[in-house]
């Protein structure tokens, strides 16, 4: 998922993700029970504000994903994918075994609570809900890649399926002229990864599938759409067919699908563009982790633009920059799995905070507002929160 500032605004970008399917399965996960919606009590003032919500279903352990800002709301998926997949000795289906509801959590900025969460279920359904977008209409567009997308509305409840798209969807982002873009990762039995083209609707305009080489699939992942050269960004996971290795490239793609540029280092985790064609991207070489500013209309490529060191030993392998907001004031924040958080203001100023993590938690997507950097914490359905003022 992302943007520069949210999703529902003119300046955006997209989210996203994790070293998915193969990729972030590598990492595995370990779990720890959650509760009814609540704030867990702070040791001391200066403590991370923590709120835990319910679980969709008894039968599972779900936890929170990627999120989406609409004014002071952070909405963002529930699934439990990790937690299935933990108790299942690695099996990344085993979500699918047990149906249930499908969730979108709801979180207020200004007051910093949970607020109850969209219920978009038609019935019992495999897999719960991934990514999210926030669309200018009002409404969320939601991934759940075990099972159909779909458009909720949180002012009537209606969440319409959009299942001629068919199944293995993985991130969201706005593209030009209305339109809605997506990923395919792939799925059993197709396996291709693509990008899709989306009506404001979420009918389907085009699919262009990734090319492969022999041997290799290719998993698609982000995606950000450059309004300046009418291109998209996708970055990969690509699957050795024969020892399951996993290796990463970036590919540019014209708006018809004709790929127009492809690297591989440095390694692009998450890029973002405004609507002037300013991008933004972080990206690992080696063990550093560097934010990359390109200028409006800058053919692509892995060199040029400024470049700002995040981390002179990023934990590869460990870690992954799983998500990049740039919000209203126009600072961006990096968030990483492990829940460091990287914030670069605009008179260049960069400041990294550590939010709480436990055994198996993955951290999604962080937001700032109001002075507080909110995150979405994948353990259980939780939201992190850290006031800028007291923060270490």
């Amino acid at each position: 998922m992302r943007h520069l500032e949210s999703r529902a605004s003119p300046l955006r970008a997209p989210k996203r993700l994790e070293s998915r399917w193969f990729g972030m399965f590598l990492a595995g996960a370990a779990w720890i029970g959650g509760a009814a919606i609540g704030c867990t009590p702070r040791p001391h003032p200066d403590a991370p504000l923590v709120a835990t919500g319910s679980q969709p279903s008894r039968d599972e352990r779900s936890c929170a994903w990627f999120g989406d800002v609409a004014g002071d709301t952070l909405y963002f998926g529930i699934s439990a994918f990790w937690a299935a997949m933990g108790g299942a000795h690695g099996d990344p289906t085993a979500d699918t075994r047990i149906p249930g509801p499908q969730w979108i959590g709801r979180f207020d900025l200004g007051r910093r609570e949970l607020l109850a969460p969209l219920d978009v279920s038609e019935g019992s359904h495999p897999g719960g809900v991934w990514d999210v977008l926030a669309l200018p209409s009002g409404q969320i567009l939601f991934s759940t890649y075990f099972d159909a997308a779909g458009l909720a509305d949180p002012a009537t409840g209606r969440a319409p399926r959009l299942a001629s798209l068919g199944l293995g969807l993985n991130e969201l982002t706005l593209g030009p002229d209305g339109t809605l873009l997506a990923t395919r990762y792939g799925f059993a039995g197709d396996g291709h990864g693509a990008v899709l083209v989306l009506d404001a609707e979420g009918g389907l305009l085009a699919e262009h599938r990734l090319r492969e080489a022999p041997g290799t699939r290719v998993l698609a992942k982000s995606l950000a759409f450059d309004p300046a050269r009418r291109e998209i960004w996708v970055n990969t996971d690509l699957i050795s067919t024969e020892t399951r290795e996993t290796a990463h490239d970036l590919r540019v793609l014209a708006w018809d699908g004709r790929e127009l540029a492809r690297w591989s280092e440095p390694e692009v985790q998450f890029m973002v563009f405004a609507e002037d064609g300013s991008g933004i991207s972080v990206e690992r070489k080696g063990r550093q982790l560097w934010l990359r500013r390109r200028s409006p209309g800058a053919a692509p490529g892995p060199e040029g633009g400024q470049r700002i060191l995040l981390d002179e030993s990023f934990p590869t392998g460990l870690d992954f920059a799983q998500d990049l907001r740039v919000e209203p004031d126009g600072t961006v924040v990096v968030t990483r799995w492990s829940g460091k958080i990287h914030l670069v203001f605009p008179d260049g100023g960069v400041r990294e905070l550590s939010l709480p993590q436990r055994p198996g938690d993955l951290y999604y997507t962080a937001t700032l507002r109001h002075g507080w950097v909110c995150a979405t914490r994948c353990g259980e359905v939780q939201v992190v929160c850290e006031d800028l003022a007291t923060a270490r």
